[in-house]
């Protein structure tokens, strides 16, 4: 008996060093403000992600539609960047803009044939877009906009993009180190012009959009 309970303590302590490790973790990259990194890419294509952010279903509520010209911003390996090509169809265009050209590589390797002529990569900066002003007729981002440093700026920068009447959605988990909370996204949305449309509730999450006014 005393055999046993000292291995269930010791399981226990370990569990408890696990979780602590953990958290310490989860509130260090939180501090942080960092990018995440792309030789960890793999980590994001993991099948579990489904139940909480399945592509086909995150990209319905993003509102995508046929033959609209389509910012991802920050798409790592491209996880719904395939979906969002299809759901763009023929005559539609998602430009996927990452700070880390390493991810846009891995994005383009793993897409799939058919969605290339519709898919453009480009290395760039959420706070200084390579795109031209009213360029883009929707954007969506996902667990992104936390792990930009100038946050403020990166929205203004997509209702630059955005033609009038345009559209952005933003996707958060709250098991991201870099959640951002609903009222501070309707802040800085508020603040650069663009206009709260719906919020849609997800598994620990939500999706919220914006418009650009007319």
């Amino acid at each position: 008996m005393k055999r046993r309970s000292l291995i269930i303590a010791a399981a226990t302590g370990a569990l408890a060093l696990a979780v602590n490790a953990g958290v310490s973790r989860w509130i260090t990259e939180r501090r942080a403000k960092t990018v995440f990194p792309a030789s960890q890419a793999a980590t994001l294509l993991h099948p579990a992600r489904r139940r909480i952010q399945d592509p086909r279903r995150m990209v319905a509520a993003f509102g995508v539609r046929d033959g609209e010209r389509v910012l991802e911003l920050g798409p790592g390996p491209g996880y719904f960047t395939a979906e969002a090509a299809a759901a763009a169809g023929p005559g539609g265009r998602v430009v996927a803009v990452d700070v880390q050209p390493a991810m846009l590589r891995e994005l383009l390797r793993r897409l799939p044939v058919e969605a290339r002529p519709r898919v453009r990569a480009l290395a760039g900066d959420a706070a200084r877009l390579p795109l031209a002003s009213g360029a883009i007729d929707r954007a969506y981002l996902v667990a992104v906009l936390g792990e930009v440093p100038d946050a403020g700026g990166a929205i203004a920068e997509i209702a630059r993009v955005l033609r009038p009447g345009g559209v952005v959605a933003f996707g958060e988990t709250l098991t991201d180190p870099d959640y951002v909370r609903e009222g501070e996204l309707r802040r800085l949305c508020a603040r650069a012009g663009l206009r709260f449309l719906d919020r849609q509730r997800h598994l620990l999450g939500y999706t919220m959009r914006f418009t650009r006014q007319a």
